[in-house]
């Protein structure tokens, strides 16, 4: 090989080499996350917490890495049902939220179920008629309660955009609400404006799959410039997280900016717990880099498994996902001596070099950059976590 072909051949190895990891580290986070489902079938945000928001986040994770489709499907048959449904969207009569109609629908699509008819309900009918004149959807219900932002903005988005509906007004609400360092908020209507990581994500995915191009290519700009030396994006209220980050590479990817991507994705593997750590935690990401707390690490596991994945919601699919999830396997493979039909020489044989072991899962935190190596079949789609805003009558993440 000459040398402008070994040049060529390193450098193309070094951009795929990261996505290439990322593929083995998202189904093994799904491994884990798919035990967290209590009876199977929803998530808890802490003890005997139930969250229908979480759990609908956890069958997003489950299709970007394309495994645990019958967790997913159960998941979304316990959404679908009473009493959990009525909470989380409304009655439809004197209430309906915003966020758990999107969410809701997104199931629906993830899992190439009808929005119309989820739990006997028309999620995309609903959440239309919540869309005022200026494109802005308000939750129907008390005004002084109502939780719209960012976060549920664009989600409406990204839900009617994959039905087909038209999201022309909705995207120049979306579009008009930039601040002037060119991030978004997440609250509507402060006095000032102040531009937010999580939020800017999330309405750049939606603005992106809307095919938005002159107020994203700013925002794009802004949100790589919050990217840490250490590849995570800061939280408001923290610093690098699995869960911004997670939501972050969404936009990224969605945005081409390939190469703040690969950062942030080496970032959140640094985060997850691999054969060093306990077995029962293996495969989970920590929020951050302080380590593995159960119930953070649940919500932190669902939004970074998008980025580890590279999907974003407006792609994310179960269609060629797995029924089940690998087993991780830490144990190294046993080596075998290599046959030969030649006659053996006389005397001893000098002693072979032993093989090199399948590296193992990478150990939690920041320093252990060891690849994830997962034993089992698995699909990855393209197509968060993604963040949410609690709700008052849990319409948040």
């Amino acid at each position: 090989m000459g040398k402008s072909a070994l040049v060529a051949f390193v450098a193309a190895a070094l951009v795929v080499a990261p996505q290439a990891q990322a593929v083995e580290a998202a189904p093994s986070a799904g491994t884990w996350l798919a035990g967290q489902f209590v009876n199977g079938d929803h998530l808890l945000k802490g003890p005997d917490l139930v969250d229908e928001g979480l759990t609908a986040d956890g069958v997003y994770a489950l299709a970007a890495a394309g495994v645990g489709k019958s967790t997913a499907q159960k998941a979304a048959a316990w959404l679908a049902a009473s009493p959990q449904l009525e909470t989380f969207i409304g009655d439809g009569e004197a209430e309906s939220y915003v966020g758990g109609l999107a969410k809701l629908a997104l199931v629906a699509q993830t899992l190439g179920q009808d929005p119309h008819r989820f739990g006997g309900v028309d999620l995309l009918g609903r959440l239309s008629a919540l869309q005022g004149e200026d494109g802005r959807f308000r939750d129907k219900t008390d005004p002084s309660f109502d939780m719209t932002n960012a976060f549920t903005q664009s989600l409406a988005i990204i839900t009617l955009k994959r039905a087909g509906q038209p999201v022309d007004a909705p995207v120049k609400f979306a579009a008009s609400t930039q601040c002037q360092g060119a991030g978004f908020p997440i609250v509507f209507g402060e006095a000032t404006c102040q531009s937010d990581v999580d939020a800017t994500a999330m309405v750049l995915q939606a603005l992106l799959a809307a095919g938005e191009k002159t107020v994203s290519a700013k925002a794009l700009d802004w949100l790589v410039a919050q990217q840490q030396p250490d590849g995570g994006f800061p939280a408001a209220s923290a610093g690098s997280n699995a869960n911004t980050t997670g939501l972050a590479v969404g936009a990224l990817v969605a945005g081409g900016r390939a190469e703040a991507a690969d950062k942030a994705v080496a970032y959140l593997r640094t985060l997850q717990v691999g054969c060093a750590g306990p077995e029962a935690q293996r495969g989970a990401i920590a929020y951050d880099s302080k380590g593995f707390e159960p119930y953070p690490a649940i919500r932190a596991t669902t939004q970074a498994m998008l980025g580890l994945a590279r999907v974003g919601l407006a792609d994310v699919s179960a269609s060629s996902s797995t029924a089940g999830v690998p087993a991780i396997d830490c144990a190294p493979p046993a080596s075998t001596p290599p046959s030969s039909s030649a006659p053996a020489p006389a005397g001893p044989a000098p002693a072979a070099p032993a093989a090199p072991a399948d590296p193992p899962l990478a150990a939690t935190g920041p320093d252990q950059a060891v690849p994830l190596t997962l034993f089992g079949s698995f699909a990855v789609l393209a197509g968060a976590v993604l963040v949410f805003v609690s709700r008052r009558r849990k319409v948040g993440a």
